[in-house]
């Protein structure tokens, strides 16, 4: 039944799934939960598409974001991958 599910969601309706955080360094929320959340977006979307999806207010705050597996900072329109785990960091 998974095999399925992860056909239809992956391969048919191209989305892929990326992972905020708020840690960059334990990968938690501000609670301390380890990868709390998953979003599906579509292949191709971008960090700013990501924040946006979150929220208005980060999407409208949004200043850049942290791969947190390379540990790089990164721009708007950098483009996400199947199982990214990004922290976006925003304007206050």
């Amino acid at each position: 039944m998974q095999d399925c599910l992860n056909k239809a969601v992956f391969d048919l309706l191209g989305l892929i799934v990326v992972y905020p955080v708020e840690n960059e360094g334990k990968l938690t929320d501000k609670k301390g939960n380890t990868l709390p959340d998953a979003y599906f977006l579509p292949d191709e979307s971008s960090v700013l598409d990501l924040a946006y999806q979150i929220h208005t207010d980060i999407g409208d705050k949004f200043i850049g974001a942290i791969d947190c597996k390379t540990k790089m900072k990164v721009g708007r329109e950098h483009k996400l991958k199947n199982g990214d785990v990004i922290k976006i960091i925003t304007c206050r």
